[in-house]
């Protein structure tokens, strides 16, 4: 298996100019995206003609994700995926016939750092992977509408694929839907609980998307946001923000937060007075081994958590995915990333050969133009974990509900 990992000292005025996040395409003055809009929406209205021989004698993907730095616990194994997938695809006989690596680029879960890494592939790339998180993902976007180069990255929220569309696609389900559905089938199993507190990151924009969506959501379902709590990435001390919590009395409690925060947060619920885990739920970015792991079976028991995986899948390539991940990590994986990486290499073999796409340089506006138009609105595609699409961008795929006995996480099936 081959492997890069590239890490790019940060150069201070181009991290600067780049970390900007782009605005709505509604919102008035100054991005890019917006302004460019119609003669996009022009461009990818044309079918793009491509196709021909094959120009190059390896294909090469590549790929931004968190290796080291906070969420390393994840960037680490969907990296580890994308390699695993082009290892697969070569013993199928590669794209085309002809080899696929991928270079691994370490964000460090770093804004400037993904600015950096991404300056280094956009413009010579058919096809970039990650960054895998969503302030990453706000930084990548301007870049690769301004290149555009297809982008599988964290755009799960619609504001984000609307501003740089064709080139943000999503390589997970949208994190925002995924909530509301987790939060029906908690209020529906637990009809008593009639308000809430949230805890979120306001340093995430995905979190605080989430926040505000779930805000809007849950009195549609006869239940108050009684309060939202912020816990930034790192915070070494919870307490304060489970008092905070408790104290506005509600009845229930709904995390948003990543897996060490979010272990925290409800260590600290569960150790002041929530007796009852079936008060607490939680979002799909808290679910890995660290979470378990850190959090333990005392203070899981009976709490909820939704996932875009459901780690007990029994499928063939599933299977060997996870002797493969369990040979390298010692477990069974958890994070979604990981399927999700491995399904987005694998989509990526299925459009280059669909398309019969070349390399050749000559082509690579016309190729990388007609990648984008394939994956904005894709044909089915066969994951590890069952058949999904894209629309416009956006991943359509099952969730998974679970409770927890103990440490073990039961599926409660999110979707009937």
């Amino acid at each position: 298996m081959k492997k890069r990992l590239v890490s790019i000292a940060l150069v201070a005025a181009m991290a600067a100019s780049m970390t900007a996040c782009g605005n709505s395409s509604s919102s008035a003055g100054g991005n890019n995206a917006a302004d460019d809009k119609t003669s996009a929406a022009e461009e990818s209205s044309k079918t793009a003609e491509v196709g021909g021989e094959v120009a190059v004698d390896e294909w090469n993907i590549p790929v931004l994700s968190a290796v080291t730095g906070a969420i390393a616990f994840v960037g680490k194994p969907a990296s580890w995926a994308a390699e695993y997938a082009a290892e697969m695809i070569n013993e199928q006989g590669g794209i085309e016939g002809v080899p696929v690596s991928v270079d691994i680029y370490d964000t460090k879960f770093d804004t400037a750092e993904v600015a950096s890494c991404l300056s280094q592939v956009v413009d010579d790339s058919l096809v970039v992977l990650g960054p895998m998180d969503a302030p990453g993902g706000e930084v990548a976007g301007q870049m690769i509408y301004d290149a555009k180069v297809p982008n599988i990255a964290a755009y799960s929220y619609q504001e984000a694929r609307e501003n740089y569309e064709p080139y943000a696609i999503a390589y997970m389900t949208d994190s925002e839907e995924g909530d509301t559905i987790a939060a029906e089938k908690w209020i529906g199993l637990n009809p008593d609980i009639k308000s809430v507190v949230i805890f979120t990151c306001p340093s995430d924009s995905s979190q605080v998307a989430t926040t505000e969506l779930l805000e809007e959501f849950l009195p549609t379902l006869d239940v108050e946001v009684k309060g939202v709590v912020e816990v930034e990435t790192d915070t070494l001390d919870c307490g304060p923000a489970a008092v905070q919590a408790l104290n506005y009395n509600a009845d229930g409690y709904i995390s948003v937060l990543r897996a060490d925060e979010n272990a925290k947060v409800v260590m600290e619920l569960r150790s002041r007075g929530v007796d009852e885990g079936r008060r607490i739920t939680c979002g799909f970015s808290a679910f890995s081994d660290n979470y378990i792991g850190v959090a333990g079976a005392d203070a899981l028991d009976g709490t909820y958590i939704w996932n875009k995986l459901d780690p007990n899948y029994d499928g063939e390539e599933w299977n060997k995915l996870v002797e493969a991940y369990t040979k390298e990590f010692g477990s069974a994986p958890t994070s979604n990333p990981v399927p999700d990486f491995y399904d987005s290499m694998m989509a990526i073999k299925q459009c280059f050969e669909e398309l019969h796409i070349t390399g050749d340089p000559a082509n690579a506006e016309a190729e990388k133009q007609a990648i984008a138009e394939w994956f904005s609105n894709s044909p089915t595609i066969h994951g590890l974990q069952g058949d999904f699409v894209w629309e416009n961008g956006k991943k359509i795929a099952d969730i998974q509900y679970f409770q927890f006995e103990g440490n073990t996480p039961v599926s409660l099936s999110a979707e009937e």
